[in-house]
Order: C-alpha cells, then sequence, then structure tokens
C-alpha cells in the first residue's frame, strides 16, 4: 500500500476517533459536573503517565530494530507483546492489592473502584499499542484503521450510555477496560498467526543492548511526561479540581490540533529511520515537508479552534481568550522537537533524548512549583512555554551535532511569520482579527504552494493516471 493510501487511513481512523472525542466534550461537561469533570482529567493524567512504563518504550524499539530476516523481525514483535502482557498483568494485581496506599499519595481524593478500573484499562490498551505497531510497520493501515474505528465508537456509545444512567466517572472507565479488551483480543487474531513463532526456531529476541535502549526510552518517556502532564498535578493541589476541568478543556482542543497531524506523524514516524538509511536528502526534504504541514495546520486551528470552543461547551468552562492559543503555541514547538531529533535517537542508545527531556523537565517542575501556587493556571502555561522552547532548541542543535543533515532555517522562516502572525491576531483580540487571521494563512498556503508545487502537482498527475486506466 503505497503512502497515501496509509495516511488516508491514518487520517480516517485518527479523525473519527478525535471527532468522537470532541464529540463526547459538551455531553460529559453537561453530564458530569466540574469536580466529577477535573476528577476524570486527573484519571486520564495517570493513565499517561502509567501508559509510559508499561509500553516500556517497546513501540520505539519495534520501528527502530533493523533486522534482514522478516522472521526475526516478526519473533521481535512475539517478545514484545509478551513482556508487555507480563507487566500488565502484574500491574492490575498490584494496583488492585494496594489501591488505598496509592490512593493517599494523590493531591484529589478518588474513587478507588475508578482507579482499579482504570488499571485495567491500561493494562489491555498497553498490549494494544504494541499489536498497532505491528500493523503501522507491516503497513496493514486498513485493519488499523477498522481495528480503531470499531474501539472508538464502541468506547464513545458505552460512554453515553453509562454517563446517561447516571454512573457518572466510574462509567467512563468501564467503557474504557471493555473496549479495550474487546478490540485487543480481536486484533490478536488478526496477527496470531503472524507472530506465533516457537521459539526453537527463534530464541528470545529483546537482548541487554535493546533493554538498555529501553531504559533510556522509558526515563526520557517519564521526562516527557513532566514536560506535559505534570501540570496537572500542580493545578489539582494548587487550585482544585474545578479549574483543573477547565484547563483540561482548553488542553482538549489543543490536543485536537495535534491530531491533525496524526496521521502523517504516524506514516512518517514508522518509516523515518529508513529513510535516514535509505537517502538523507529525501529524508531532510520529507521531514521539512512534515514540519511545514504541522504548522500550517495549527494555524488553521488557531482560527478554529477558539470558536468552536465557545460553541460547543458550557459558559462555566469559558477562561481567558490567550489559553488555548498559547496552548496551540506550545503544540507547534513540539512539532519541532519530535521531527528535528533523529540524531538523538540513532546515537549512543538515544542517551542525549533522556539527558535533553530531564533537563526539560527538571526546569519545568522547578517552574511549575514556583509558579502554579501564584498565578494558578498561568503559571503553568508559561512554565510549559518556557520548557518546550528549552526542549526544542536543545533537540534541534544536539541532533544536528550528532547526525548533521542538511535543514535549512531560511525555507521555514516564511511559515513561521505567518504562523506567528496568526497567533499575536488571535491573543490581541484587535477588530477583524479574523479577518486579518485568514489573510495571514493565506499568505502561509500560498509560500507553501509555491515551494511544493512540483510534488504537488506530480501526485495529481500520479492520481488522474490512475484513475484514467481504471
Amino acid at each position: 500500500m503505497n503512502g497515501l493510501k496509509q495516511i488516508a487511513y491514518f487520517g480516517l481512523s485518527t479523525l473519527l476517533l478525535k471527532g468522537l472525542g470532541f464529540a463526547l466534550l459538551p455531553i460529559s461537561t453537561r453530564l458530569l459536573s466540574q469536580a466529577q469533570f477535573g476528577e476524570l482529567n486527573f484519571l486520564v493524567s495517570i493513565s499517561a503517565i502509567m501508559s509510559l512504563l508499561l509500553c516500556l518504550g517497546l513501540p520505539e524499539l519495534l520501528f527502530k530494530q533493523q533486522m534482514k530476516n522478516a522472521v526475526y523481525k516478526q519473533a521481535l514483535f512475539r517478545d514484545a507483546i509478551i513482556l508487555c502482557s507480563v507487566l500488565s498483568a502484574l500491574f492490575v494485581v498490584i494496583m488492585v492489592l494496594f489501591t488505598s496506599s496509592f490512593s493517599v499519595l494523590l493531591p484529589i481524593s478518588i474513587n478507588k473502584l475508578d482507579l482499579q478500573l482504570l488499571a485495567v484499562n491500561l493494562a489491555f490498551s498497553a498490549v494494544l499499542s504494541i499489536v498497532f505497531c505491528f500493523l503501522r510497520y507491516y503497513e496493514m493501515a486498513k485493519q488499523l484503521c477498522f481495528l480503531a474505528i470499531l474501539q472508538g465508537v464502541g468506547q464513545t456509545l458505552l460512554t453515553i450510555i453509562l454517563l446517561y444512567l447516571g454512573y457518572g466517572v466510574t462509567g467512563v472507565m468501564v467503557s474504557g477496560a471493555v473496549s479495550s479488551f474487546i478490540v485487543l483480543m480481536i486484533s490478536l487474531c488478526v496477527i496470531g498467526r503472524t507472530i506465533t513463532i516457537s521459539f526453537n526456531y527463534v530464541p528470545w529476541n529483546i537482548s541487554y543492548k535493546n533493554s538498555l535502549f529501553l531504559l533510556s526510552i522509558i526515563a526520557s518517556s517519564l521526562f516527557v511526561y513532566a514536560n506535559n502532564g505534570a501540570e496537572n498535578w500542580f493545578i489539582a493541589a494548587s487550585v482544585g479540581k474545578e479549574k483543573l476541568a477547565q484547563y483540561y478543556v482548553a488542553m482538549q482542543f489543543a490536543v485536537m490540533t495535534s491530531f491533525t497531524f496524526e496521521p502523517i506523524r504516524m506514516w512518517w514516524f514508522s518509516r523515518r529511520f529508513n529513510e535516514l538509511t535509505s537517502c538523507r536528502t529525501r529524508y531532510v526534504s520529507l521531514c521539512e515537508l512534515s514540519l511545514e504541514i504541522a504548522i500550517a495546520l495549527c494555524a488553521v486551528m488557531l482560527i478554529v479552534a477558539p470558536h468552536l470552543f465557545i460553541l460547543v461547551l458550557p459558559q462555566g468552562y469559558l477562561l481567558n481568550s490567550w489559553l488555548l492559543s498559547s496552548l496551540i503555541f506550545i503544540v507547534v514547538l513540539r512539532h519541532h522537537s519530535d521531527l528535528l531529533n533523529i540524531g538523538c535517537y540513532i546515537h549512543f542508545n538515544a542517551l542525549f533524548v533522556t539527558i535533553i527531556n530531564a533537563v526539560s523537565a527538571a526546569c519545568v517542575l522547578i517552574a511549575l512549583g514556583i509558579l502554579v501556587p501564584k498565578w494558578g493556571v498561568l503559571g503553568a502555561v508559561v512554565s510549559l512555554v518556557f520548557a518546550q522552547t528549552l526542549k526544542t532548541v536543545l533537540f534541534v542543535v544536539v541532533s544536528q551535532k550528532l547526525e548533521n543533515l542538511a535543514f535549512s532555517i531560511q525555507r521555514l522562516v516564511p511559515s513561521w511569520l505567518c504562523f506567528i502572525s496568526v497567533f499575536a491576531l488571535g491573543v490581541s483580540e484587535i477588530t477583524h482579527y479574523v479577518i486579518w487571521q485568514i489573510a495571514a494563512l493565506v499568505c502561509l498556503i500560498g509560500v507553501l504552494f509555491n515551494k511544493y508545487q512540483n510534488r504537488i502537482m506530480a501526485i495529481l498527475n500520479q492520481y488522474v493516471t490512475r484513475k484514467a486506466h481504471g
């Protein structure tokens, strides 16, 4: 399956899943109190950090590890699924036995049953993420699209039913666990024959060297969480569940901006190591194209998201106009650090990924500890902007030192100028600012079309030729 079809299937599943999540916002914000919605957000924050630990960095290893023999690659997936399953089962047992001890450590009160249901959901989801990596690696985008949509639709429908029946946050936890279990069973049936390779034929494939790489990815992932998620703990502890609920809703709209880029990200991240190995010039070209698409999508969302926010949410969730634009600004910084960091991943077992994320995490935790108690949500946003800027600069500089690639700042300047114009207009809210934002966006689209018109015309001609030949 070619790249365009892959992106189309990834795009369909991502668009539908995010659309379902977005559709749930006006329902859940009306059926749950702000305190309950803040509690739900905090559970999601716990889910984010625990999923990083349970996945063990295995997705990165599966995409990075190059093997000439296809059977050995399939055996690596087999071992990853087994390892993740065992760890997830142990996690559920520990959580069930020590729920009370764990809940005492949290900054807000959480229902013990909700924590246990979350653990079950996380266990199934962790294994499912490895299966989805298999589908992405072997370009089984159609199957991945079907399974992701099945999970999303099933979970959404069950969530709505349980919310209307009055089960509240517990209902949301139940729907997540049930849908993850069903889709995991189906997905294992889909790939079962491929990964059932005898250990007599191919022994355990995760080596000591792999373990060092995994440890660096796990540590780095924890530092990433500190850069994007730890603020929830500080907001909950300093200003309460209600403010956390308001911040969470704004963050969801910012995350929606990130998800508009998800189809391209999923396609690119599964092949970028291969592209770098095969042709460095093509790698640079595709990486810059992906980054400029990401910037353009963020510019579009700077215009659209604030109006959707006002349209779909209850009045009690509306905070200052600068909040959503600032969170989208953080997203575009994150795109740069994600796309321009490959040198840090392919040298020294990704040690510099861990170091950079650790430096950024330390800075953001210090800033959150100082600013959130004083400024509340504003302090959290300032801390995140500072830490993400530092992280982006470090990743770009160190990655280029380790793996010098022919990226050009000049080629990216026009996109950045247009984006900053849209951002500044949105924050200032001058008279008729939307019109000026649209004008800046049109300029950005014009710049991108002029830069990539040969590639765009080649794709269109290829599409027309295929249609003509039936």
